[in-house]
C-alpha cells in the first residue's frame, strides 16, 4: 500500500511538474511572441518616425531654399531701385544743369522762330515756366525774336516746373512738356530698359 501510494505520488509528482513545464513553456512561447510584437510594433514606430523626421527635414530644406530665393529676389530688386533710383538723381541733376535760363531762353526762341516760319503767327502759342524766371526768360526770349513776332506769345508760371518749360502751339490745348520732370520721364522711358540690360 505504501508502495502504491509512493508510486501515485510520484506519478502525481510528475504529473505536476510536466504540466508546469508545458504551462511553462506556453508562458515563455507567449511571453516570445508578445516581445516579437512588440519588437515589430516598436521598429515600424521607428520607422514611422524616420520617414516623418525625412519629410520635415525635407520640407524644412524647401522652405529654407524657398526663403533664400526670395529674400535674393528681393535683394536683387532693392538695390534694381537703389540703382534706377541714384540714376534718375544724376538725370535730374543733370537736367537742371542743362536747363539753365540762357539754354531755355535759346530753345525756346529756335522753336517759336521756326513755328512763325510755318504759320507765320506766334499768337497760339503759350509757355509756362516757373514762377521765379517768368520775367527773365519773358524778356530774353521777345528781346532775341523782336520784330518776327506780330502777335504776342502768351508766358504764364506754373507750380508744377521746377526747371525747365512746358510749350503749346495750339492756345494751351496740349503742351510739349520740356520740364525737368518731362524730359527726367523721357529719359528714363529709355534708359531704364538699357540699365535693366546691363543688370541683368
Amino acid at each position: 500500500m505504501s508502495e502504491n501510494l509512493k508510486d501515485l505520488l510520484e506519478k502525481i509528482n510528475q504529473e505536476g511538474i510536466k504540466s508546469a513545464e508545458e504551462k511553462a513553456r506556453a508562458i515563455e512561447d507567449k511571453a516570445r511572441v508578445d516581445a516579437g510584437k512588440i519588437l515589430e510594433n516598436a521598429k515600424k514606430l521607428a520607422d514611422e518616425i524616420v520617414q516623418k523626421a525625412k519629410v520635415e527635414a525635407e520640407k524644412t530644406k524647401a522652405n529654407a531654399d524657398l526663403s533664400v530665393k526670395h529674400a535674393s529676389r528681393d535683394l536683387l530688386l532693392s538695390l534694381k531701385e537703389d540703382i534706377k533710383n541714384i540714376l534718375n538723381k544724376i538725370i535730374a541733376g543733370e537736367i537742371n544743369k542743362a536747363l539753365s535760363n540762357e539754354e531755355m531762353t535759346g530753345i525756346l526762341a529756335g522753336l517759336i522762330d521756326k513755328y512763325i516760319d510755318k504759320n507765320s503767327q506766334a499768337g497760339d502759342i503759350k509757355v509756362l515756366v516757373k514762377k521765379e524766371d517768368l520775367e527773365k526768360i519773358k524778356d530774353s526770349v521777345m528781346s532775341k525774336l523782336k520784330d518776327r513776332i506780330k502777335a504776342g506769345v502768351e508766358f504764364r508760371p506754373s507750380a508744377n516746373i521746377n526747371a525747365g518749360f512746358s510749350i503749346s502751339f495750339d492756345k494751351g490745348k496740349s503742351y510739349f512738356d520740356f520740364s525737368d520732370e518731362g524730359l527726367l520721364e523721357t529719359l528714363c522711358v529709355y534708359l531704364n530698359p538699357e540699365l535693366a540690360k546691363v543688370i541683368k
